[in-house]
This record gives structure tokens, C-alpha cells and sequence, in this order.
């Protein structure tokens, strides 16, 4: 990709994770492709999209600096499997772009297995001196704000984004955006932005959006018993992963009831509400509201603004737009 260009080309797989965002917004590393960019580059050029005429509402609701959206219909496709496989890679290019504010952990009390030097710590952040960070397998970067209760073990690489919140949880290879309520065991994923999975349960490798709840002991397949190629299922069609192992796709603003046991690849798509049923396999449509019924849309937004209200976020117009649009 030539410089300052960004792209918004991905398999269909990703849609849930992606249809109130651009690709260039999802977060695969400490940054996302955007952000990284700005702070590379300082500015950006052009985008390359399928979905130009969304650009407006991308604008719009995420605050994008002006750039010139091209309308192409070839470039290369962002894959799930691909987002996982890369997060040591992408988070240890990142820890050059690290503010001063971040400081190695080598002098402080904290119990460290491996090299010191590869603990990376905000100087906001709040960590208990009865964690445990291995940096055996990669960096650790934990951003400010966050706090890491006693007794968590924490396995880089991973980065832990501002204000999350890690309790009883057991985490490696994974990266976790902002404000995230986390806990159990997690492994080899990709975490949005104000998401709770603050229980017992295992996910692993998976992609997990934003304002997603995954209730009490919900967890994750990541390996089909005759140890067999994941296939994926989106709206009717079949994807091949190219992997053993490969967990869910869920989308922004779904949820799980207690006790859900997710089938190896299934997809969860945006505003989903699963329960009823404990052990669920395959593709789940946006809205869908337990087994077959579907969540009214202006119930949905209501409750979707209750839940943002406790983290000082709101149903803004243009996020109730593309809402509404699903």
C-alpha cells in the first residue's frame, strides 16, 4: 500500500465488526491502520473503499479528518484469520510510536517473567503488585488508566487499551481496545472498545467488537474436534479460514446470555442478543432477538443508549442513523 493510503476492503466475514466502521478504523495493534497512519505520516492521502457512499456517515459519526475516498473495486481483502496471526507482529512495530509517558517497568515492583524491558507501562495506569507479566512470548503494553487486579496473568504480546479494567483474568496474545471489562480466560484475540466479558468462560481466537456483553460463563470452540480447517458462514455463504484454529466473529452491541456455549467459527452479527438456547452454531443475523425473533429497533437504540449512558456515551443522531439503516 503506498503511503498515507488507507483501505477499507475486507472479507464479508468481518461485516459484523464492520458495518459502523471502516476497516482502517479496527484496531490491530496498539493503534488502528488510522491512527497509525496520522502518527507516521502526520496526514492521510485517500482511501480505498467499495463502500464511497457510506463515507459520509463514516465521517460523520467517527470524526474523520477529510481525505479523498476512492471508489475501487479491487484491493487487498482484510481477512480474519489474518487480524489474529498478526497481533505480535503489529503491536511490537507499534511500541516505537509510544508517547513518553510510557516507561519501561524494568525499576518497578511488579513480578515480571522474561525480559523487564519489554513491559511497557503508562504512567496512569494502576497495576497491583500481585499480578503476573510474562513477555516470554512478546511485549506488554498496558495504556493509561487501565488497571491489572492482583492475580491476573497477563502473556504478552498484548496490549491492554486505556481505562480497561482486568479482574480474575487470564490473557495472552491479544489485543483489547478501550474501557473493556474483562476477565476468565482469554487468548489469541481481538477486542473492541467498551466490551464486558468480565466472568469465568474462554474466548480464543476471536474478534470481538464494540459495546459487545458476553454473558457469565460464555465461551468459545476454537477447534473442531477432528482437528479439521474452520469454515466460516455469512449470510448463507462459505468461507474457508486457512486455519485449525479460529474461534467467533461478534459483532458491535451484541450479547450473550449466561452460559452460552459458541460453535468453532460461528459469526454473531451486529445488535444480536443470544439466549434461550446454551450451545449455539453458525451465523446469527443482525437484531436477532433469542432463537428466531427479531429486537425491535426502536427498543434496541433504547436500551443500546442505557447501556452507553453508564460510560458517559451516548445514541448520537448519526450513530441512530446508521442504526436505523442495519
Amino acid at each position: 500500500m503506498h503511503s498515507g493510503v488507507l483501505s477499507d476492503y475486507f472479507e464479508d466475514t468481518l461485516t459484523p465488526l464492520l458495518r459502523l466502521k471502516p476497516a482502517f478504523l479496527l484496531r490491530d495493534g496498539i493503534f488502528s491502520p488510522y491512527e497509525r497512519t496520522r502518527r507516521q505520516q502526520g496526514q492521510l492521502q485517500s482511501v480505498l473503499s467499495r463502500r464511497s457512499a457510506m463515507r459520509e456517515n463514516f465521517v460523520s459519526l467517527h470524526q474523520l479528518e477529510a481525505v479523498s475516498w476512492q471508489d475501487s473495486p479491487d484491493g487487498t481483502v482484510l481477512r480474519p484469520a489474518a487480524l489474529i496471526a498478526g497481533i505480535g507482529k503489529q503491536i511490537r512495530a507499534d511500541i516505537s510510536l509510544l508517547g513518553k509517558e510510557f516507561s519501561s517497568a524494568k525499576e518497578k515492583n511488579l513480578q515480571i517473567e522474561g525480559n523487564r524491558d519489554e513491559l511497557f507501562v503508562h504512567s496512569g495506569a494502576i497495576i497491583s503488585p500481585h499480578a503476573v507479566f510474562d513477555t516470554t512470548q512478546g511485549p506488554i503494553v498496558i495504556d493509561a488508566e487501565a488497571r491489572v487486579a492482583a492475580f491476573c496473568l497477563v502473556k504478552g504480546p498484548i496490549y491492554i487499551g486505556a481505562r480497561t479494567q482486568l479482574d480474575s483474568c487470564h490473557i495472552a496474545n491479544s489485543i483489547v481496545g478501550t474501557e473493556c471489562r474483562l476477565g476468565g480466560e482469554i487468548s489469541d484475540s481481538v477486542i473492541g472498545s467498551f466490551t464486558n466479558k468480565h466472568h469465568e468462560g474462554f474466548v480464543g481466537h476471536s474478534l470481538i467488537g464494540d459495546w459487545v456483553n458476553l454473558g457469565a460463563l460464555t465461551t468459545t470452540s476454537d477447534l473442531k474436534n477432528n482437528y479439521g480447517e474452520v469454515r466460516l458462514t455469512f449470510a448463507g455463504d462459505k468461507y474457508s479460514s486457512g486455519t485449525i484454529k479460529f474461534g467467533c466473529v461478534i459483532g458491535d452491541y451484541a450479547k450473550t446470555a449466561i452460559g452460552t456455549m459458541l460453535g468453532t467459527g460461528s459469526i454473531v452479527d451486529l445488535g444480536a442478543n443470544l439466549f434461550g438456547l446454551s450451545h449455539r452454531s453458525g451465523y446469527f443475523r443482525p437484531f436477532l432477538w433469542g432463537e428466531t425473533k427479531i429486537y425491535d429497533r426502536n427498543k434496541f437504540i433504547e436500551d443500546a443508549g442505557r447501556m452507553m449512558q453508564r460510560r458517559g456515551q451516548s445514541v448520537t443522531p448519526a450513530l441512530e442513523k446508521m442504526l436505523r439503516g442495519i
